[in-house]
């Protein structure tokens, strides 16, 4: 259900909510801590553990399942080839393997071998030859072969979904993936590309996510009307055959509710020290620390910044800070008349108080970012261009003929920090005269809206899915309707541009010609200018590249947090 919050009073500058009241707490954490213990105990051995602390009973988490505690309403689809979701795509990573990934019990370690144990390129990067790695099953008990891995390939752009589009951009189509990804046998995989790309590009792109290999005997066995399966793989409950190789399968899901993962057994890299990983829908952030400070939950993702100083020293708990590949920002649509006009869009960029909120609202959460390539990746820009800047941002307005301003409503995502920053936002483009009607919702309902160019302005974040600047200067910085020969009255609701009504033509070329960049050191610059250009006339405000604050119970060990794309995973975490 959707929140509308009224204006902030001119003037004012709404600072991070304070922590919810000790017994308001205690209250909605004894609810929440009662299902906590009973999810836990789902299919358990193990009966919950009691130990006395403080004059009170505390009970312990089952010693062989890592408990959760992470709001995961904004799940909608479970087939990789379709969701984009931040919580999907993570959770996946450990239900699919890839070609190419990251090992978790290498921290910090590179791209490497996976379902792929070695691979050969041509000098121009053209043609790739993998050699699948044999002995491997899917949870149902099928060998996985070279031609799962092409059948992957085929459904991700048959179902023609967001993710599809990273595939089209490298030449991958329906009408030619059966030549360009083609399984010579049950060991060798070939991918023809008809173009020369940056192989970090290329190599990054297929450690992504959407290219979890699927078991392509058990879709197509349950195929409706050609739809690859993705119906029935989306809508788990649990009780169905797993389509993955990973080291865990969804046992139990329940929307907004539960989810339970249980190990493969027979998982080819290693045994994961953990049976079960249970994840418990808690939305409030203090009910989270709450369950986590009494033992009842392992990790809480969703802390605020005061939740995090009321972590420091408490006995039995720790906080461990993660860089994060999430980029925070707000998105004006120049379908919106206002925001058609370049003098607007930049006069909100001058209403963000980005160094302000830093020391406020982000303390622990996040670093002022102004640019979409997230720090770390190669080309990211370490400029700040804009402040908050009252007086500058109010002569646009009077330049753009709203010398008494405008109103406008601004959609967020149900969770904070992002409905703290929406409100202080207000706040401040109320002392320009602009009214801010700020509409919260959850993230599954949002995204369809903003797919749809339904939404005035917004305030989102963008995960890379893997770690090569491509993959968000496609999404930031492309329109492929601009290009030449494009059709500019063609639905791209892949394209974050085209949701918000902006066709970049020379920036879009820009784009293209940098993912074909062989030479790093010119690429770099050549992202630099995209990059310089894009402040400049795009109606996105990056504001913040996250940090990702977990709270952890003491005996938790070896959590991997990834920022360069499918590097997240619970599969080696254990408790000491």
């Amino acid at each position: 259900m959707s929140r509308s919050f009224p204006p902030a009073s001119p003037g004012s500058h709404p600072q991070a909510h304070p922590a919810p009241g000790r017994r308001a707490d205690a209250n909605t954490a004894s609810t929440v801590r009662r299902g906590l213990l009973k999810a836990a105990a789902v299919g358990a051995s193990a009966s919950a553990l009691v130990h006395q602390g403080m004059g009170s009973a505390r009970a312990a988490t089952p010693v062989d399942a890592l408990v959760i505690a992470r709001e995961i309403s904004s799940i909608a689809e479970w087939d990789p080839a379709v969701s984009q979701i931040l919580d999907t795509q993570e959770i996946n990573g450990d239900l699919y393997d890839r070609l190419i990934g990251f090992d978790p019990r290498k921290p910090g370690g590179e791209l490497g071998p996976m379902l792929a144990e070695s691979w050969t390129s041509t000098p121009d990067n053209t043609q790739f030859v993998f050699r699948i790695r044999r002995g491997v099953k899917f949870h149902s008990g099928n060998p996985l072969t070279a031609h799962d891995v092409a059948y992957t390939f085929k459904r991700v752009v048959g179902l023609d979904r967001e993710p599809a589009t990273n595939l089209l951009q490298i030449g991958i189509t329906k009408a030619n993936v059966d030549m360009a990804v083609r399984a010579m046998d049950d060991v060798n995989l070939v991918i023809t590309l008809q173009e020369i790309f940056a192989p970090s590009y290329i190599l990054g792109l297929l450690s992504s996510n959407y290219l979890g290999v699927v078991d392509s005997k058990l879709l197509q066995s349950h195929e409706q009307n050609g739809d690859f399966g993705s119906r029935w793989l989306s809508r788990r409950t649990g009780q169905e055959v797993s389509a993955g190789s990973g080291p865990f399968r969804i046992s139990t899901y329940r929307a907004s509710d539960l989810l339970v993962l249980e190990r493969n057994e027979t998982y080819w890299r290693f045994k994961p020290p953990m049976r079960r990983v249970i994840f418990r829908h808690i939305p409030e952030s203090g009910a989270q620390r709450l369950l986590l400070e009494r033992g009842d939950a392992d990790l809480a993702f969703n802390l605020t910044t005061q939740d995090i100083e009321a972590l420091g020293g408490r006995a039995g708990v720790k906080v461990e800070s993660f860089p994060s590949r999430r980029v925070m920002y707000f998105g004006f649509n120049m379908l919106h008349k206002p925001f058609a006009d370049a003098r607007v869009r930049k006069a909100m960029k001058y209403l963000i108080d980005y160094e302000g909120w830093e020391s406020t609202l982000m303390k622990g959460l996040g670093r002022v970012h102004q640019t979409f390539i997230p720090s770390g990746n190669l080309g990211a820009a370490t400029e700040r261009p804009f402040t908050f800047d009252l007086p500058r941002a109010k002569a646009l307005l009077a330049e753009a003929g709203h010398a008494s301003g405008l109103t406008f409503r601004l959609h967020v995502a149900n969770r904070r920090p992002e409905t703290d920053m929406a409100t202080a936002f207000q706040a401040s483009a109320a002392q320009a005269g602009v009214k801010v009607d700020v509409v919260t919702m959850p993230a599954s309902q949002l995204i369809p809206m903003y797919r749809e160019r339904k939404t005035e302005a917004l305030m989102l974040s963008f995960y890379s899915p893997y770690g090569d600047p491509h993959a968000t200067a496609n999404k930031f910085a492309f329109n492929p309707g601009a290009l030449p020969g494009g059709d500019p009255n063609k639905a791209y609701p892949a394209e974050l541009t085209w949701r918000l009504g902006w066709a970049p033509g020379d920036l879009s070329q820009k784009v293209i010609a940098a993912s074909k960049q062989i030479d790093a050191k010119k690429r770099t610059q050549m992202y630099q200018e995209i990059q310089k250009i894009y402040w400049d006339q795009s109606p996105f405000a990056q504001t913040f590249q996250a940090i990702q604050a977990i709270g952890m119970r003491s005996n938790v060990t070896n959590y991997r947090y990834g920022n360069r794309g499918a590097d997240t995973s619970f599969a080696f975490t254990s408790k000491r």
